[in-house]
């Protein structure tokens, strides 16, 4: 049996009642969290669960997971015919431990959905790329600088205030008392990612190439921050001070007690607020729109708020997996550009190809990128892995 593919009966409490929404206490809480972060496949197989028969199979499944039974499944479909051309990129929807085994196993091997063909990938990229990880800078409020990173076990101090970190977390212990309100910056590079909870026990996830400024304690009638980048909130309540979330452009999210993922890169066309639970208000110029759980604010000249929003592609992110479903060419490379650090350059009459499927985020660059030449697109790697070039 795989490492991660196993959990005790705590676990599969924890587990369940944490996909039925149901309140979880503080130790369930770690229960869930420890068991999800144990491994890129956790994650992943966590994403697929659609209803509750489907919970009851990841239970049943991994009593009696058998690798060489995934392992012939997945390499059977390398003996299907090829699909049409033209037809939109289907990526196989793998289960992380099985994918990458295939393509170490084979090194150029490619599991696409009804597609069989073998990849010359060394001809293209002879430099592998790490993914992103774990690391971030916290910025004080004297202006010094903490690096921060998944294997950081310390305590901070600021005034009366306790900065713990472990691993990829940072946690907030204002108990002590301020004698007056300091301003923090956590900030994640290009190929970073970080985990922070608030004074007020607010757990926010933030994206790679993202900052979150935030007060040490919230003294005041509101407990306002500000973010740039990608940043998923998980808001305490607190109906006597409601939770305002400043991006760029002057756009606001106010909320009281609530779980919403804010998507503000300045490369992108609009700044999209999100709602999983609860209800918040989205402010701009002097317009507003209240989203309800599924919807999904998308804010530039005005709002306009859009229904049945794809809650699995938005918070694909934050549970380690690359969700490129309904995506274009150059969207794809955005997400690979932050994860892995690097430029993209675009060569020749490249088609904007549509991409479906999934990958771990755990993933090297060329494991990736061999996934998508399959779909006909091609890659080479110039200044020492730092650039990526697209080619027809």
């Amino acid at each position: 049996m795989q490492p991660g593919f196993s959990f005790n009966e705590q676990q599969r409490e924890a587990i369940r009642k944490q996909w039925a929404g149901q309140p979880l206490s503080p130790q369930e809480q770690s229960l869930f969290d420890d068991w999800l972060a144990a491994s890129p496949e956790n994650r992943v197989v966590w994403e697929e669960l659609d209803d509750e028969a489907s919970l009851e199979r990841l239970f049943s499944e991994w009593k009696s997971y058998d690798g060489e039974a995934v392992w012939e499944k997945l390499t059977a479909l390398r003996r299907q015919p090829a699909i049409a051309p033209r037809q939109p990129r289907q990526l196989y929807r793998w289960v992380a431990a099985a994918a990458i085994l295939i393509l170490v196993a084979s090194g150029a091997y490619l599991l696409v959905n009804r597609l069989s063909t073998q990849i010359p990938v060394a001809e293209a990229i002879t430099k592998d790329v790490a993914p992103g990880g774990n690391k971030a800078v916290l910025v004080l409020a004297d202006g010094s600088e903490v690096t921060l990173d998944s294997a950081g076990n310390q305590v901070i101090r600021q005034g009366a205030t306790a900065i713990h970190q472990q691993s990829g977390q940072l946690r907030y212990d204002a108990s002590g008392g301020e004698a007056a309100v300091q301003y923090n910056t956590l900030k994640t590079p290009r190929g970073g990612q970080f985990r922070i909870t608030l004074p007020d026990g607010t757990a926010v996830w933030l994206n790679a190439e993202s900052s979150l400024r935030f007060p040490t304690a919230f003294n005041g009638k509101e407990r306002l921050v500000e973010m740039t980048g990608e940043v998923y909130f998980e808001v305490a309540k607190d109906a006597a001070k409601p939770f305002r979330v400043m991006a760029r452009n002057g756009a606001a999210i106010e909320v009281l007690g609530t779980n919403f993922n804010v998507n503000a890169y300045e490369d992108e066309r609009a700044i999209l607020t999100t709602l999983l639970s609860g209800a918040v208000n989205v402010r701009k110029d002097g317009r507003s729109a209240r989203l309800k759980p599924g919807q999904q604010a998308q804010v530039a000249a005005g709002i306009a708020v859009v229904e049945g929003a794809d809650l699995e592609k938005v918070m694909a992110w934050k549970n380690g997996v690359f969700n490129f479903n309904d995506a274009g060419l150059k969207d794809v490379m955005k997400q690979l550009s932050r994860w892995y650090d690097i430029e993209v350059e675009y060569r020749g009459n490249v088609p904007d190809t549509e991409f479906w499927g999934k990958m771990g985020r755990n993933l090297t660059l060329m494991q990736v990128l061999t996934g998508l030449e399959g779909t006909g697109i091609h890659f080479k790697l110039e200044d020492d892995g730092k650039k990526l070039v697209v080619l027809p």
